[in-house]
């Protein structure tokens, strides 16, 4: 009977042990991670330790000379993501996509534009960028439990907590405190020299009609419907979208089962309920419909705000982009 007290209390002791040592699946994990994190940097960077006490580890760091990066200011980056086996898992950078294989004319390749300091980013990048300016470069591990984030909308992080540990080679090409400032000046410097004008229909949206047809019997009415054909661009010159299929074809952006018709937009020109409510377009784009006629070519550019914001609409449009759209109504029938 000794022998059975004595094992049964030894159980009951493990037991307690057992459920006052329990973690969550999510600390096992991260604690895992961070384990063979550390492994990994013991070998190829032996004696680095975190940076700040954020969990990341700068494995090296050219800070640049160029306008520094205070709260909430905005970055333009290019970056390469690897695993902890130097596999490639994301880049924007077009020749290295290239020679991997995995380039698309689909996709954008260009700067990312990543908001500092609104929880948008992993919490241990946005401690290190915040150290740096315009121009510079920097090499970071970054463990699963330094990368935490409040909000997902940018493509290269694509949830609030990263799911594996990753090195991130980073070069930030420029520095704006002001988005949207920096949109306008952009905007209409573009418009200026590819249509000599600088003519706006409503803030943010700058208009020119390039071909015009006469009011009196080309008008479309209200709550009426008109066909439009278009071609989208960003300020670079990149088109990603059009409803032309030659045109889609030419800039091998054709998609088998795309629709290479007219796009019907309903015209509620003074009715910004049903114009929103009726039509699936940004609302640059309706708004500058709604200043069209039937038969009419134009042209128009508007900021990221009345197009997809902050998020963009990936692969093919980064975020906080000015769009350009080509735009022909299409006579009524």
């Amino acid at each position: 009977m000794r022998i059975s007290r004595t094992f049964f209390a030894a159980m009951l002791l493990s037991g307690f042990l057992a459920v006052s040592c329990a973690v969550t699946p999510e600390e096992d994990t991260n604690y895992s991670s961070d384990r063979v994190m550390k492994a990994w940097l013991n070998i190829h960077y032996p004696g680095v330790s975190t940076f700040e006490d954020t969990g990341a580890y700068v494995l090296e760091m050219e800070p640049g000379n160029g306008p520094a990066i205070g709260d909430s200011a905005y970055v333009w980056t290019h970056y390469v993501k690897r695993s902890l086996n130097q596999t490639i898992t994301s880049t924007n950078i077009q020749q290295l996509a290239e020679q991997l294989g995995t380039y698309s004319a689909t996709t954008y390749y260009g700067s990312d534009i990543w908001q500092v300091d609104k929880g948008y980013l992993p919490d241990g990048l946005e401690a290190v960028l915040k150290t740096m300016r315009g121009g510079g470069h920097v090499k970071i591990a970054l463990p699963i439990s330094a990368s935490n984030h409040s909000s997902a909308i940018y493509s290269a992080f694509t949830g609030t907590s990263e799911s594996e540990n990753q090195i991130i080679d980073l070069t930030v090409d420029t520095v704006v405190n002001d988005i949207y400032d920096y949109q306008e000046r952009t905007m209409r410097t573009w418009f200026q020299e590819h249509y000599a004008s600088t003519d706006t229909i409503s803030e943010g949206l700058y208009f020119k009609k390039l071909i015009k047809k006469e009011a009196e019997t080309d008008t479309i009415p209200e709550g009426n419907s008109v066909s439009v054909r278009y071609i989208g661009r960003l300020l670079d010159g990149t088109v990603f979208d059009t409803n032309i299929e030659d045109t889609a074809k030419f800039y091998r952006i054709w998609k088998s089962g795309g629709s290479y018709t007219g796009l019907t937009i309903n015209f509620y020109k003074t009715d910004d309920t049903k114009r929103k409510s009726e039509n699936s377009v940004v609302d640059g784009f309706a708004g500058a419909v709604m200043h069209m006629n039937y038969g009419e070519t134009a042209v128009t550019v508007f900021n990221s705000k009345l197009g997809y914001q902050e998020k963009g609409s990936r692969p093919s449009i980064p975020g906080y982009s000015p769009l350009c759209f080509w735009l022909y109504t299409e006579p009524k029938n």
